[in-house]
C-alpha cells in the first residue's frame, strides 16, 4: 500500500514537471517574428502596434507667420557695408528667411510720389529717352531765352510825297499845266534794329530795342525856257506874280526817326500748332521831316519846312509763331501803341535878302500806332542762332506830314491838320541765345 502511495506520487510529480516545460515553448511559437521591414500583413496594417497610444491627438504643423512690410525707403537706399559692419553673427551661420522669395520681390513696391530721377526708376522710366530725363534749356523757348538781335531793315516812307513844282504855260492866275508834276518821293532805304533779351522763367522774359531809320531823297527839273516855266506849288500863293519865273527847280527830303521799346513778353498759349506770346511795355518815338525846294534861273526863291513829333505811351502786342517741320517756322506779330506827344511844324519862304512867309505849329495830340510783320525763321541744331526775314508795316495816325503841313500854310489854316505817315518794307533778322 505504501508503495503504491510512493508510485503515485512519483507519477504525479513527473506529470506536472512536464506540464510546465510544454506551455513556455507553445507561448514561444505563438509570438510574431522580428522582421526588418514594415510588415504588409491586413492583420498588421488594421492593428496598431501596442506602443502607440491612440487616445493622443496628432500633432498639427503651424502655419507660417505672415510676412513683414518692407520699408520702401530702406529698400531704395540699403547700405550692404553698414548692415555687415554692425551684424556679429559669423557669415556662415546667417539665418535665410523661408520667405526670401516673397522679400525679394517686395522691392519692387514704390512710393506714391516716385519721380523718374530718384535711385529706382519705374519700367516706364527706363523706356524714356535718356536725353529726355536729363535737364536741358529744351523747355524754354527762343523767343524767351537771354540773347541778343540784331535785324537789317529796307523801308520806305509812304503817303509823304511832296510836290514841289509843275511845268505851266500862261500868265500868273491863268496858266494851264504843259507837264508832269516833280514830286520829292522818297524810296527804300536802310535802317537798323537792335536789342537783347533777357530770360525771367521758362515762359516768361523782358526785351529792349532800338530802330533808327534815316530816308534821304533829292529832285530837280529844268525847263529849256520860251513859253513855259515852272510853278513854285511850295511858295504861298500870294508871293508869287508875273515876275516869278523860274526854268530850274530842285528839292530834298529828309525823314529819319528814332524809336526805343521795351517791353514783357509772358506765353499766353502754348500748342503743338503754335505758340501765342502777349507783349506789354512802352515806347518811344522821334520822326524828323525836313523839306527844302529852291526855285532859279530868272529869279531865286527857297522854301525850307521843318515837321516833328516827339511821343511816348504804352504798347500791347501779340506774337503768334507756327513751328514746321524740321527747324522752320513762321511768324506773326502785331503791336498797337498809343502816344502822346508833340507834333511841331516850321514853315519859311526866303529869297535874296527877304523873308516871304512864315508859319509854325505846336500840338500836343495822341499819335496811335499799329504795326504788323510777317516771315519766316530757321533755327540752328543747337538751339543758339535763329535766323528770319519777312515784311514789315507800321503807321502812325494823326500825325503830321510835310505835304499837309504845306497845304496848310497856304490856306492860312493849321487848325487840326493831320495825316498819316507809314513805314513798309523788307526786314532780316539774326538772333544769338544763350
Amino acid at each position: 500500500m505504501r508503495c503504491l502511495v510512493v508510485a503515485g506520487m512519483v507519477l504525479l510529480t513527473i506529470g506536472f514537471t512536464n506540464g510546465f516545460s510544454i506551455r513556455p515553448a507553445v507561448a514561444q511559437e505563438n509570438q510574431p517574428k522580428e522582421t526588418t521591414g514594415p510588415s504588409t500583413a491586413p492583420e498588421d496594417l488594421l492593428i496598431p502596434p501596442r506602443s502607440v497610444d491612440l487616445t493622443v491627438q496628432p500633432q498639427v504643423e503651424p502655419p507660417p507667420p505672415k510676412p513683414t512690410v518692407i520699408d520702401p525707403a530702406s529698400v531704395a537706399a540699403p547700405e550692404p557695408k553698414a548692415e555687415a559692419a554692425e551684424s556679429s553673427e559669423p557669415p556662415g551661420e546667417e539665418e535665410i528667411s523661408p520667405y526670401i522669395d516673397y522679400e525679394r520681390e517686395s522691392s519692387s513696391v514704390l512710393p506714391v510720389d516716385h519721380e523718374a530721377d530718384s535711385e529706382l526708376q519705374l519700367e516706364t522710366d527706363r523706356l524714356l529717352a535718356e536725353e529726355d530725363c536729363a535737364p536741358s534749356n529744351r523747355g524754354t523757348r527762343q523767343n524767351h531765352r537771354s540773347g541778343i538781335t540784331g535785324e537789317f531793315l529796307y523801308l520806305q516812307a509812304r503817303t509823304v510825297d511832296v510836290p514841289y513844282a509843275t511845268p505851266v504855260e500862261g500868265a500868273a492866275g491863268n496858266t494851264v499845266p504843259r507837264g508832269p508834276t516833280l514830286f520829292a518821293d522818297p524810296d527804300y532805304q536802310p535802317g537798323f534794329r537792335v536789342g537783347f533779351t533777357s530770360n525771367l522763367t521758362k515762359e516768361s522774359s523782358i526785351s529792349a530795342n532800338y530802330w533808327f531809320y534815316q530816308s534821304q531823297t533829292n529832285g530837280s527839273g529844268s525847263l529849256p525856257g520860251g513859253t513855259g516855266y515852272f510853278s513854285p506849288t511850295t511858295m504861298h500863293p500870294n508871293t508869287t506874280s508875273v515876275a516869278t519865273e523860274y526854268l530850274s527847280a530842285e528839292s530834298s527830303l529828309d525823314i529819319d526817326f528814332d524809336v526805343i521799346d521795351a517791353h514783357y513778353r509772358s506765353t499766353v498759349y502754348d500748342g503743338d500748332l503754335y505758340y501765342l506770346d502777349l507783349t506789354v511795355g512802352a515806347r518811344y518815338t522821334r520822326i524828323d521831316q525836313n523839306f527844302h525846294a529852291g526855285y532859279s534861273v530868272l529869279n531865286s526863291a527857297d522854301v525850307n519846312t521843318e515837321v516833328g513829333f516827339d511821343g511816348v505811351g504804352p504798347r500791347l502786342g501779340l506774337e503768334l509763331e507756327r513751328p514746321f517741320d524740321g527747324r522752320f517756322h513762321l511768324f506773326v506779330r502785331g503791336a498797337a501803341s498809343l502816344l502822346l506827344g508833340h507834333v511841331t511844324g516850321e514853315y519859311t519862304q526866303t529869297r535874296p535878302g527877304s523873308l516871304d512867309a512864315t508859319a509854325a505849329l505846336d500840338d500836343s495830340r495822341f499819335v496811335p500806332v499799329t504795326e504788323l510783320e510777317i516771315g519766316l525763321g530757321w533755327d540752328s541744331p543747337n538751339g543758339n542762332w535763329r535766323f528770319s526775314g519777312g515784311y514789315y508795316v507800321g503807321t502812325y495816325h494823326n500825325t503830321l506830314s510835310t505835304a499837309r503841313f504845306i497845304q496848310g500854310v497856304q490856306a492860312d489854316n493849321l487848325y487840326k491838320i493831320n495825316d498819316s505817315l507809314t513805314f513798309e518794307g523788307l526786314m532780316a533778322r539774326i538772333e544769338v541765345h544763350w
